[in-house]
């Protein structure tokens, strides 16, 4: 099964990456911030910044999500690769959203 939840903290505003030619689809990428555990006493509290994409009928209003605002998502992992130039990647993908105060 696939399904990965992640709690963090929301870096910038969403940004519209995608958008149909009629405007009911709309396609969001959010930077979530997590922070990194880590077991070296010497070392500071790093950071992961994940790439999130969400559609707007999951995230609903744009405007309901600002900069440093602390969510959790749902989703999965997609895989991708281009065999020419020998690049592969993940895309997380988010099917719920939830805002924590």
């Amino acid at each position: 099964m696939n399904n990965v939840t992640i709690l963090g903290q929301l870096e910038g505003n969403p940004e519209l990456v995608y958008n149909s030619k009629d405007g009911e689809k709309k396609l969001y990428k959010l930077i979530i911030k997590v922070p990194r555990i880590t077991t070296n006493k010497n070392s500071k509290c790093k950071e992961d910044f994940i790439n999130v994409k969400i559609w707007n009928n999951v995230l609903g209003d744009e405007f309901d999500y600002y900069d440093k605002l602390t969510i959790g998502v749902e989703g999965k992992l997609i895989s991708y690769s281009n065999p020419e130039n020998k690049s592969f990647g993940n895309d997380f993908v988010a099917h719920k959203i939830f805002q924590f105060n």
